[in-house]
């Protein structure tokens, strides 16, 4: 007997349900977790990441499942034209590009290198590219082949990143990138494409079963290996469910169904951009930071931003099919919600102009200078032989980052972290103190900020480094602690290294 789609939706989110904390398990014992001692983190105790392994091991099974009992599945996963085969292997890959990110901190080079060399493999293979490309009262307009072969694979891999960037919050990204895929699902049925609506109903029943756990509050986080593979995922379901009759892609429902996502990391972009900082840098700006600055709980910050992306599918749906006067109503009543919407959120304050395009230029010498003097402390680092080059790393760290003392301690035997995830509190068996030179022997303890971060392995930690500011501030910005990370994972890693060299503290 042939499984329904139905059935298969629901064994989907009964496997996740039932990995997920096998996963997670694993997660903690392997040291995969996700510390909260951060000034942009949420959440308030050390999560496990590696959700998206759950996801995807469930959604390749059912799949697998699929593939041998529905008769027009079988094709289009490993036939004569392997369509979804392709984009399954894809999927793996950049699995494995936000598995090595979880685990060592891949540069944004590397990783979308990686990303554009699998994704464009997928399109090519699965013959994703497109010649004709439709607009609602625009037309059919011809691409060049070339132009629309790297348009579909920007849009994957843009959509990989944009779901990676506005995971923030318990169940944000999963949430979103399920209401985005109930629109694909529609679609395809509405428009005959029965591949697209059986894969998005099935990563739907997969996303349903890991919202039981990464529902506030998280047990499990989906990790850059989770989100950028639902990313990848979605961007390759909207592109298929997008083709009309002639290979003619509808330009407009794709980027309608994940419309929240899409701007969330175009004003990124955009704003860091223009702050001299690179497009890949965090901070605390994004919708869900918004929402939260006015007022709105976690929960409901992340229930406001499901509402929103369920509204842009409702939109999309009807984008996909609609036709006349009724259809543009619907765009100008939904652009000019959003546009309120937006404007709510503080994003259409134009503060280039006058004293505010003063004040961005010196943000941006700043910003520059800083990260120049982080640069340069990084290579004192790396070239180190001995815990004395740390002093001359600090004293450069220092000027972009404006700290006035730094102490660093080592344990004298591994700290083991328990699956509490707390250390054993080890005895310290070294200590390595900087201070600034111009700093007077006397403060006030009113005015001390003390910013501390561990050194440590998966799961296990060799010591602590505090980093003392003087200036009174209470808290970290996420700039600063953006550069402090760099220069701390230099410092980190210089420390494990002489462990590992049986170094005689």
């Amino acid at each position: 007997m042939t499984p329904s789609i139905y059935s298969l939706f629901v064994l989907g989110a009964i496997l996740t349900c039932v990995l997920t904390p096998l996963i997670r398990y694993l997660a903690i014992q392997k040291g995969f977790v996700d510390c909260p001692q951060r000034a942009r983190k949420v959440h308030h105790q050390a999560t496990p990441r590696l959700g998206g392994a759950a996801i995807l091991i469930a959604f390749l099974a059912v799949t697998l499942i699929a593939g041998f009992s529905v008769p027009n599945l079988s094709p289009i996963l490993w036939g004569p034209n392997p369509i979804f085969g392709l984009v399954l292997l894809g999927s793996i890959g950049i699995f494995a590009i936000g598995f090595l990110d979880d685990l060592a901190r891949l540069s944004p080079r590397v990783k979308l290198f990686g990303e554009f060399v699998i994704v464009g493999l997928v399109v090519w293979g699965a013959s994703l590219s497109f010649t004709e490309l439709q607009f609602i009262g625009l037309g059919t307009i011809i691409v060049p082949e070339l132009l629309g072969f790297g348009l579909a694979c920007l849009w994957i891999v843009g959509m990989a990143n944009a779901i990676n960037l506005i995971d923030g919050l318990d169940g944000l990204a999963s949430g979103i990138t399920l209401t985005g895929l109930l629109a694909v699902a529609v679609v395809g049925y509405l428009a005959g494409i029965s591949s697209a609506t059986w894969m998005s109903t099935l990563l739907i029943g997969c996303l349903l079963g890991f919202l039981v756990y990464n529902s506030r509050p998280a047990s499990i986080f989906l990790g850059d290996c989770g989100s950028l593979t639902l990313g990848y995922l979605a961007g390759c379901l909207t592109l298929i469910a997008s083709f009309r009759e002639g290979g003619v892609l509808d330009g407009i429902f794709p980027v309608l169904a994940f419309a929240v996502p899409i701007l969330d990391s175009i004003f990124a972009i955009f704003r860091r951009t223009m702050r001299g900082r690179s497009p890949f840098s965090p901070d605390m700006e994004h919708f869900h930071h918004r929402l939260m600055a006015k007022g709105l709980s976690h929960g409901k910050a992340v229930l406001a931003m499901w509402v929103m992306a369920f509204s842009c599918s409702l939109v999309a749906i009807a984008a996909a099919f609609g036709k006349g006067d009724q259809l543009f109503a619907v765009f100008v009543f939904f652009g000019l919600g959003g546009f309120i919407l937006l404007r709510y959120l503080g994003y259409f304050r134009f503060e280039f102009f006058g004293e505010g395009l003063t004040t961005l230029i010196k943000d941006r010498k700043s910003v520059k200078s800083a990260e120049q003097s982080i640069k340069e402390a990084e290579e004192l680092v790396t070239n180190a032989l001995d815990f004395e080059t740390l002093e001359k790393c600090l004293s450069k760290a220092a000027e972009g980052i404006r700290f006035q003392q730094a102490t660093l301690s080592l344990f004298e035997d591994e700290g083991r972290l328990g699956t509490d995830l707390k250390e054993n509190d080890p005895s310290v068996g070294k200590i390595i103190s900087w201070r600034d030179g111009v700093q007077s022997g006397y403060f006030s303890r009113d005015k001390e900020f003390v910013a501390e971060f561990p050194i440590s392995g998966r799961n296990y930690s060799y010591g602590t480094v505090k980093y003392i500011f003087l200036d009174g501030r209470k808290s970290l910005s996420v700039q600063d602690e953006v550069l402090l990370e760099r220069i701390h994972d230099s410092i980190s890693n210089l420390a494990r290294k002489f462990r590992k060299e049986n170094f005689t503290i």
